[in-house]
Formats: C-alpha cells, structure tokens, sequence
C-alpha cells in the first residue's frame, strides 16, 4: 500500500513565506537603511568638497534634504497607485505630503519670509479638508 498522503505544510515555513512577502513590500520601493545613509554622506561630502574649491552653492542649500522625503512620499504614492490600479487614500496621502515638502523646500531656496506667509498653511489645510468632505 503506497497511498502517501502529502503532509500538512509546515505552519513555520509558512509564516517564513509570509514574512518574505511582507519585507518584500516594505523594501521595494528604493534604497533604505545603509544606502540611503551612504548616499546622503556621499552628497554632503561632494557638497563641502565643492565649498572647499570655491564653488558658489545656494544660501539655503541644506533645503535638499528636505526634498528626499517628498521623492519618498511621491514614490510611495506610485507604488499604492500601482498595486492598487485606483487613487487611494494612501495615493493622496503620498501626494500631498509629497507636495508640501516640495513647497516648503522651495520656499527655503527662494527665501519665503515664512512670519508673512504662514497663513497661507492654514489656508491649504482647509482646502484640503474641504476637499475630503466634498469626496464623502
């Protein structure tokens, strides 16, 4: 009598399986961890290398670092419009906070005098929240 049943699968490789997954999810979208860590000490060192050579940088060239987590907002709000096919709330999410680091970082490369136009957060903000309320 050869009749062999298969045996039930492992419960511990099917939680491994699961973890794989979820870590694939988490790290598909660009450099994390040391990468990004190397990445960002490769750009200010080019950056005091081009100081130290008299290179003219921006007053406010410290402001690009405010524009890394707008590209990772951004490039996490394609990423939920790509697994999904839809415009989430977590696409929009991405969006915005993408937008308003651009502005803010923008800001500081034009000198916006911040103590004039700080109303105008408040004003986006309820925007925003207008626009939420209009969707439901």
């Amino acid at each position: 009598m050869s009749d062999q049943q298969t045996p039930p699968p492992d419960w511990r490789e099917l939680r491994r399986a699961e973890r794989r997954e979820r870590h694939w999810d988490r790290h598909a979208f660009g450099p994390r961890g040391p990468a990004l860590a190397g990445g960002i000490l490769v750009v200010l060192g080019l950056i005091f290398l081009a100081e130290n050579f008299g290179v003219e940088l921006p007053r406010n060239w410290w402001a690009v670092f405010i524009l890394i987590p707008a590209l990772i907002a951004f490039g996490a709000a394609w990423s939920a419009y790509q697994q999904h096919g839809a415009v989430t709330p977590a696409v929009r999410g991405g969006v915005a906070a993408g937008v308003v680091l651009t502005v803010i970082a923008l800001s500081f490369f034009i000198g916006v005098q911040w103590g004039r136009f700080w109303p105008v957060i408040l004003i986006l903000v309820g925007v925003g929240v207008l626009a939420g309320a209009a969707r439901r």
